[in-house]
């Protein structure tokens, strides 16, 4: 990479830093010092490691004249790493999370409000931010997004040649998808040796997201829009699970692979395989099959999102930075987040990791509308709909997954099981 096409906007970065040195506090203490921003990322990524360490952290110290020392932290790890970090005073100044961590961290007093600093900004910076508001809790910005990413329906083109498909014909609403996914199974007997459409099911969280594409496109929600009560079992809501279920439960089943772990799986997907002739991809699970197999994802088309009452997709803000509450250098910290999404860095980030850019501005980009697990992913970015920002909310999916999950099986009927996951997650809402 350019380092020199990455410092362009150090300049007035810095001017930005000096103006807004009100909004936090500087000096010493616990969460970090006069001359070390500690700052924690989520995964392994090794590429994403290269880029933050090798690339962009000298550029940002060597503008700052600030030492940045960077941790990457096995996902699995990073609550019980960040709840000893809260309990010992040793957070670090700025750290990565998901999004659906946001309200529960806030509720905690854990992070801050980072209105103040937005506040500084003009109005467009602030309206290029294409994830921002997903932050929100209790009308606060608490995370800002380093990416986004959703969930689309991807297909074999020469497959649907070989079933008397027209690969520019995608399906555009349920009785069409279902239509194809019959049209593109085939079977051993009463075994489906290529199943019609395959969607990550790995565990109940990707279970809730699959439903939830459905659930959207149906025009239902998860929660009402206070967030005091689960709208899931609504009639959008059954709906959604018994068209899910369908496809995979019965002698007409044409889905199969429940439970197998599908996600970045690369060269070995079903889609790769030939085991499936659809599926429901994110965007680094695409990227996986362009890196391993690019023979095959020459042959692999993404659709626009499924409508039936509306056009939607689960999807949204991605993983983010926040700032800790316990932390010194919160003014140092918010220029650090700044620097990496400056248009240039979000740019570099998501040509890197993955996914949709968190710059409204770079969808326009020249070169990300030619990356093919990019530019789809960019042009929906206004019809994904993600989860909602409880602080319960982790929980509450938990409760909705188990339920999801035992329809999928066929062992509950979907509206049922909708019932019973809403009776105990609105159980909680009253608790909280």
């Amino acid at each position: 990479m350019n380092a020199r096409r990455l410092t362009g906007s150090i300049a007035g970065l810095l001017a930005f830093g000096l103006a807004i040195s009100a909004c936090g506090s500087g000096g010493t203490g616990e969460g970090g010092s006069t001359d070390t921003l500690r700052v924690w990322f989520p995964g392994n990524h090794a590429e994403e490691m290269a880029l933050i360490n090798d690339e962009l952290v000298p550029i940002f110290e060597e503008e700052h004249d600030l030492n940045v020392e960077v941790e990457f932290i096995d996902w699995g790890d990073l609550a019980a790493r960040l709840s000893t970090g809260f309990a010992g005073g040793t957070t670090p100044d700025v750290f990565g999370h998901g999004n659906a961590a946001a309200a529960g961290y806030a509720a905690e007093d854990r992070v801050i409000a980072l209105d103040g600093y937005l506040e500084q900004l003009p109005e467009e910076e602030v309206a290029d931010f294409t994830f921002l508001d997903q932050g929100v809790v209790d009308d606060e910005h608490i995370i800002m997004p380093l990416r986004g990413f959703g969930h689309l329906l991807a297909y074999r083109a020469d497959l649907f040649e070989e079933a008397g498909l027209d690969p520019a014909a995608a399906p555009g609403d349920w009785a069409e998808l279902r239509s194809a996914a019959e049209a593109l199974t085939e079977r051993d007997g009463q075994t489906i040796t290529r199943a019609g459409i395959v969607m990550s099911t790995q565990d109940t969280t990707s279970m809730t997201q699959a439903y939830g594409n459905f659930l959207f496109q149906a025009g239902g929600a998860f929660l009402a829009e206070d967030n005091a009560t689960v709208t899931w079992d609504s009639e959008e809501g059954v709906a959604a699970l018994e068209f899910l279920v369908d496809l995979y439960v019965g002698e007409d089943a044409v889905a199969s692979g429940l439970g197998e772990a599908t996600t970045n799986a690369g060269a070995q997907h079903p889609l790769v395989t030939g085991r499936a002739a659809m599926a429901v991809l994110d965007e680094a699970t695409l990227k996986t099959i362009h890196e391993q197999a690019p023979e095959v994802a020459e042959d692999i088309v993404v659709a626009a999102p499924i409508a039936e009452a509306q056009s939607a997709a689960f999807g949204g803000a991605g993983n983010g930075l926040f700032i800790s509450a316990d932390s010194s250098m919160q003014d140092e910290a918010w220029e650090f987040i700044q620097f990496l999404l400056e248009p240039e860095n979000a740019k570099a980030y998501v040509e890197t990791v993955g996914g949709i850019p968190a710059r409204a501005s770079l969808a326009d980009d020249p070169e990300l509308t030619e990356v093919p697990y990019i530019a789809p992913y960019m042009a929906a970015a206004e019809e994904f709909q993600g989860n909602p920002n409880v602080e319960l909310w982790t929980q509450i999916r938990d409760v909705l997954g188990n339920e999801v999950e035992a329809a999928l099986h066929g062992v509950t009927p979907p509206a049922e099981a909708l019932n019973a996951a809403a009776a105990e997650a609105n159980a909680l809402l009253v608790d909280n």
